[in-house]
């Protein structure tokens, strides 16, 4: 399989009123950068994916002919995920809003048939995402989580929530704190570093509903 060893997107992002841009901070330590809201979340969404090993922002251009033009697309990000047999698949996505897609849709179909020709031959995967893939309970988790991952680690908070986690099994946010520490106060300073313990995924949570106090969580590998 082709691996990409690109170290910059090939086209340079552009800045807009009318778009939301900036970059996302990366778990590997590097940014991607975004032009819209929808891909800034799908970024994120990306990034708390624990199975993906690189994310690119516009990896690549290809070359088509459309109304007997000359034509160049860019995709929007490409990225590798490691299954659990240790293979690496590639995956290029297009993030595009659903309206949009419609909309555009002969103007959009030739590009997006030449990338899926141009993934195929390489082994990799071609796919379209709108705001019904992104604008879900992970994405709303994951932006809520990152924020968690920076923060300094506190030891003996740790410590004990793993512990009673161990001997209680399955339980909730809530009733781990609770079983944990007796007052309130304790409680309240050892939620940051749960939240941190979640987003480092040491702590498993289910995260395709909402996260509250009451979501089932447990030890990784328990």
């Amino acid at each position: 399989m082709t691996r990409l060893d690109l170290n910059r997107p090939v086209r340079e992002l552009k800045t807009s009123r009318r778009c939301l841009t900036g970059r996302v901070s990366l778990a590997s330590g590097g940014t991607a950068s975004f032009e819209s809201s929808l891909e800034r979340d799908w970024l994120i969404a990306l990034d708390f994916d624990p199975s993906i090993s690189l994310i690119r922002e516009q990896p690549f251009s290809i070359y088509y002919d459309y109304l007997g033009r000359r034509r160049r697309y860019t995709p929007d990000v490409l990225v590798e995920s490691l299954a659990s047999d240790g293979s690496v698949h590639t995956t290029v996505y297009e993030v595009k809003p659903l309206d949009e897609l419609r909309a555009n849709w002969e103007l959009y179909r030739p590009r997006f048939r030449e990338a899926v020709r141009y993934c195929r031959a390489r082994g990799w995967r071609f796919k379209i995402v709108t705001e019904r893939d992104i604008r879900t309970p992970f994405v709303q988790n994951a932006k809520f989580l990152r924020r968690y991952r920076t923060i300094l680690e506190q030891p003996l908070l740790a410590k004990q929530l793993l512990y009673t986690l161990r001997a209680l099994g399955e339980t909730t946010p809530q009733a781990l704190l609770a079983a944990a520490y007796l007052t309130e106060e304790r409680r309240m300073a050892a939620t940051s570093e749960l939240w941190r313990l979640v987003a480092l995924r040491t702590v498993v949570a289910w995260l395709d509903a909402p996260l509250t106090m009451s979501t089932p969580i447990w030890l990784l590998g328990g």
